[in-house]
């Protein structure tokens, strides 16, 4: 701007035709999309912010998908079990890392939380 602000615009243009049908030209529209960047930008902040929690806690967290396949892992949790996060990732925490005295009531207490239904045990 001539004030020296940056904006962030988004732009669409489209060839402007004389009447043969020859390009003579372009149309422009601009949108201001500034404070959407800046609305995007805290987002990422917040959400690195909150992964940097998450790896750096002093408790043990995870997260599974609705398949109870592991896509969380933080830095607790392989200190506590000895799995990296990379030899964790994409299995089935249950099957694979739960031992099977525990494997039933561990899987009700994740089918309870799919299902909107908060247990603790």
């Amino acid at each position: 701007t001539k004030d020296k602000r940056r904006i962030e615009f988004m732009m669409n243009a489209t060839p402007r035709c004389n009447a043969k049908g020859e390009v003579v030209g372009m149309l422009g529209v601009g949108q201001d999309i500034t404070e959407r960047k800046k609305v995007e930008l805290e987002k990422a902040r917040v959400a690195q912010d909150f992964q940097t929690f998450i790896d750096t806690a002093n408790a043990p967290i995870f997260g599974c998908d609705a398949l109870g396949l592991v896509n969380e892992w933080n830095n607790k949790s392989v200190e506590i079990t000895g799995y990296s996060k990379e030899e964790v990732m994409g299995k089935n925490l249950v099957d694979v890392y739960i031992s099977p005295d525990f494997r039933e009531s561990v899987k009700l207490v994740f089918d309870d939380a799919l299902n909107f239904k908060y247990t603790a045990n």
